[in-house]
């Protein structure tokens, strides 16, 4: 085969020359001018090309050498020649099956920086496939392997000896290639507190940029070799907890509440999952409270810590309660007692809105029939077809309102905020609670008797109907959330019951138009 091939070389030398020419400077001549649309725009096909012309451009190369030799009379040198062509025909063969598997690989990826193949398991591919083609050529020449593996084992034990860490830094790539504890992009935080962004892993170390843009090259055996944490990319949600020390004398309940809405009205906090306020101890003074959070990834956390700390700042200091950090004094004096308590009934119903529609006569008979309850954490407050017994509002914490489905799954239709009520609907009517609802976190009501507030809301229709719009909005989305799930109705449905509020709202104004037409 191949003295046929070198037959058909010296018949139509100068016509393999020329395309000799052209295959080695068409891509010589792109390289040099740093453009090659074709490269880019089909990078498969070019390297399906190359691993067809390439091992052929070299056989063509070495006839024309071969037949140059015997034109200059150098007849000892074509053995070697020929040999030596054939060599590096298989080495280019294998260098050509890698660059596809290369091409095939990068086109699978995605381009951003997490997906991409680290270079030293690119690297090795260009190695297995070389060493492939090396191989074949010696089995076609018929050298045995036995001999072989002997020689390269002896030689491979003298230059594992020498080169014991660079071999080390070697396999300790290959496994975290294969392993991948972490990607490209991923921000890693090492034993010694160092936190940096991988963006190259080669065959010998790991490459991490720090905050301060400087890159730390760490031997991929050190990397191997310790316990990292994986703070991930930018598209994974980061979840930190903070530490606030606050005085004894502040009631926990109410502490955590303000956490709680300090962290609600932070934009750099997700409201989903939401933020967790928690008492974490209370062996020591002063007290140590935890706020969890969740971020929308690693990087957003300087930020956002910023933020949170500014609002629980402001409402500590909104609350008339100082922070109370450990310190440690060798003098005696006369400490100042904070006070932390929580809000009067009168000074929390005024800041929230319900209290603006009232007036100072009916506030105070608000506060003559209120007090202040607390339910932890999953606690029903009004279950599904109950009458509620007095009217709460949320002085501090999450509750949710959920409807129970056809196939007696619970589906949460809203989430009350402090400064939201229910227990409306019994006021208003006497049917029973359509929704029931539970505590999303430890909260903080005001219970306040419902005759008391039925007495105020029948002497004042403007403030009916507020009431019955806010009802009637909670019922409508239960409602809606009930059709969706095609539950059969029951026998008392939350139309029936909207029905009734909408004629309880619409009654004074009835009232006012016969008593306009009485008027002469």
């Amino acid at each position: 085969m191949t003295d046929l091939f070198d037959g058909l070389v010296q018949d139509n030398w100068h016509v393999f020359l020329g395309a000799l020419a052209v295959f080695v400077g068409w891509p010589l001549s792109a390289w040099l001018l740093k453009d090659r649309p074709l490269a880019k725009r089909l990078p498969g096909l070019v390297a399906l090309i190359d691993l067809l012309l390439l091992p052929g451009a070299v056989l063509v190369a070495g006839a024309l050498l071969q037949l140059a030799g015997d034109v200059l009379g150098l007849t000892e040198a074509q053995q070697p020649l020929r040999s030596a062509t054939l060599l590096f025909a298989h080495l280019a063969a294998g260098w050509a099956l890698a660059r596809v598997i290369e091409v095939l690989l990068l086109d699978r990826a995605n381009e951003d920086v997490s997906e991409r193949i680290p270079k030293i398991v690119v690297g090795l591919i260009y190695v297995a496939t070389i060493f492939l083609g090396l191989v074949v050529f010696l089995w076609q020449r018929g050298y045995s392997f036995t001999g072989l593996w002997v020689s390269t084992g002896v030689a491979a034990g003298v230059l594992g000896f020498a080169l014991q860490k660079t071999l080390g830094d070697l396999f300790s790539g290959i496994a975290l290639g294969i392993e991948r504890p972490f990607r490209l992009g991923d921000w890693v935080e090492l034993e010694d507190a160092t936190v940096g962004q991988v963006i190259d892993i080669n065959w010998r170390a790991t490459h991490l940029r720090g905050w301060d843009n400087a890159t730390l090259v760490v031997p991929n055996s050190l990397m191997a070799g310790q316990a990292i944490k994986n703070l991930h990319d930018d598209k994974h949600l980061y979840a930190p907890w903070y530490f606030v020390k606050l005085p004894a004398e502040v009631e926990p309940r109410f502490a955590s509440a303000l956490l709680l809405e300090a962290a609600l009205r932070c934009e750099s906090v997700l409201k989903f999952p939401y933020p967790v306020a928690r008492l974490a101890d209370a062996t020591t003074i002063p007290y140590s409270y935890m706020v969890w959070v969740h971020l929308r990834n690693y990087q957003t956390m300087f930020r956002a810590r910023e933020e949170l700390f500014r609002e629980i700042h402001k409402s500590l200091q909104n609350a008339g309660i100082e922070s109370a950090p450990e310190v440690h004094e060798l003098r005696t004096r006369r400490a100042h007692v904070t006070s932390g308590e929580p809000p009067s009934i009168h000074l929390a119903l005024k800041s929230l809105d319900l209290g603006g529609l009232l007036t100072e006569e009916e506030l105070d008979q608000v506060v003559a029939s209120s007090r202040y309850c607390h339910f932890d954490t999953g606690h029903r407050i009004l279950a599904e077809g109950e009458a509620s017994d007095a009217f709460y509002i949320i002085a501090g914490g999450l509750v949710e309102a959920s409807v129970t489905l056809h196939n007696g799954e619970r589906k949460v239709t809203e989430t009350l905020t402090p400064g939201d009520s229910f227990g409306i609907t019994a006021m208003l009517t006497k049917d029973p609670s359509v929704l029931e609802l539970s505590a999303k976190s430890d909260v903080s009501l005001i219970r306040t008797d419902i005759e008391c507030v039925r007495t105020i809301v029948s002497a004042r229709p403007e403030l009916a109907e507020h009431l019955a719009q806010i009802v009637k909005q909670r019922l409508d989305a239960a409602e809606a959330v009930v059709a969706a799930s095609r539950r059969n109705v029951r026998r008392l449905s939350v139309r029936d019951i909207r029905q009734r509020i909408e004629g309880l709202v619409s009654r004074p104004g009835r009232g006012e138009r016969q008593g306009d037409k009485r008027q002469p």
